[in-house]
Formats: C-alpha cells, structure tokens, sequence
C-alpha cells in the first residue's frame, strides 16, 4: 500500500454531515480521496458542508431524519439503488446531547435521547448489514461515543447511558458482522470544540475546571474525522471492535 490511508473511490456515508464533527468528517473524508453521501435533518447546514469538500460536484446531499427509525432500512437501500453501487463504509455522527438534572429528567426527555442515540444507531447497522448495502470484499462503519460513558458527570445520566450503549453495540455488532467483513468500531471523544459545545459552556457549571482536565487542549472536530478516516481505510483493516478515546487526557 503506497498510501494506507487514501480513501480513494470509496463510497462512504455520514449522518450528522451538517454540523460539527459529522461536518468536519465530511471534509475530511473528501481530502482523503472517498466519494462521501452527506446526511442530515439540516438542507441548508448540508449544503454548507458540502461547500466545503473537495470536489463538491463529486458527492451526494441526501437529506433524512434518522429518528424515523422504521424508514432507515428502505432510505438504505433506495440510496445504494440510487448510486447503483454498494457502500464502503459509514460515519454515523448523528446524534443530541443532553444536560439533564436526575430531577428533571422526563420519560420523554429520555426515550428523545436514546431513539436519536441508540435506536437510530442499531437500525443503522440493520440497514448497512443488508447483502447489497455494503461491499463484500469489506467494509467499515464508524460510529460516535463519548467519554461521558466512561467518566462520570452530574446531570449526564441519560446522555451517558445512550453513549455507553453505543459503545457495547459497537463490540456486540463488530462480532456479529464480522463473518461479512464488515468492521465496527468507535471514536469516543471528550468535549470537541463544536457548536453544540458553546451551549454546553453555558450550561453547564464550572465548565473551566472541565476544560482543564483536558490538559492537552481542547479537541477540534478535523481530529476526531481523521481518526475515523483511519477506521474507514485499509490501514485498518485488522481492526474490529475496538473504542478510540480522543479526550486530551481527560479520562485521566
């Protein structure tokens, strides 16, 4: 492999492409070589994004809600039809956050969080582990943790609990899938310097002290992309299963 990393004539999808992390892998996928299908709730933060790339001409907006669980399977496959081509893998950024006291918390509150973060996430891989979804000869689908299921915080408990989950249905459908070649992985993040991080700030008490833990600097959404670029390229074709904390030492 002369370069292990190119994303060269790879076909990959992301969800959350119209902001943030999902925004940021999105451009970076698209200096790496990949062709990239941009998605998300947003037409007009999509088109933003896809302003961004290289060789804009060269990718797709296709615009969807992912908490329509129930249409994720058919959006798939009208998408590979479309293309004519199976995926070579998939970023799934997409996703809320949530600073919710215990006491605060509603049971809506909660089942909001865990359809946009859990349940959109397995009927994702339902869909993509489909036999014309993806390339036989393998594929690799990146999905999006978060340091907050690892290090407890006050006010976290919903978001923490859909992020941790996230976490175990990347091992639990790593071995599923592996038998179709089909990698799993995910990137757990600590607070990366997003728009959804500037409502945090506010929200959220003694934010300074946070941003000290992580001694190492804040994180910038282009280092979270190019860690997924890695998952989703050749270099990483061993790599199944495995979580990858980008934190700035702050798990520390």
């Amino acid at each position: 492999m002369d370069n292990p990393i190119s994303l060269s004539g790879k076909l990959i999808l992301v969800t959350g492409a119209s902001s943030g992390i999902g925004r940021a892998t999105t451009i970076v996928l698209s200096r790496f070589g990949a062709r990239v299908i941009l998605s998300g709730r947003r037409v007009e933060g999509l088109n933003e994004t896809l302003a961004q790339t290289q060789s804009p001409d060269a990718h797709l907006s296709r615009p969807f809600d992912l908490s329509r669980t129930d249409e994720i399977s058919s959006w798939i496959a009208q998408l590979v039809a479309e293309i004519g081509a199976p995926l070579d893998g998939a970023v799934h950024c997409a996703g809320v956050a949530g600073h919710i006291p215990l006491r605060a918390l509603s049971a809506g509150q909660l089942e909001s969080i865990m359809v946009s973060n859990v349940h959109s996430t397995v009927m994702l891989l339902k869909a993509l582990s489909a036999r014309t979804a993806v390339r036989a000869s393998g594929s690799s689908i990146v999905l999006m943790s978060s340091v907050a299921a690892l290090v407890a915080s006050p006010a976290m408990i919903a978001y923490a609990a859909s992020k941790a989950a996230v976490a175990g249905i990347a091992r639990s459908a790593a071995k599923e899938l592996g038998p179709k070649r089909i990698r799993v992985n995910c990137i757990a993040p600590a607070y990366v310097r997003t728009p959804i991080l500037a409502n945090a700030t506010v929200a959220i008490p003694g934010f300074e002290q946070i941003e000290a833990q992580q001694f190492l600097g804040m994180i910038e959404p282009e280092e979270v992309a190019i860690m997924a670029a890695y998952l989703l390229s050749d270099a990483a074709r061993r790599i199944t299963g495995s979580q990858f904390v980008i934190d700035g030492g702050f798990t520390l």
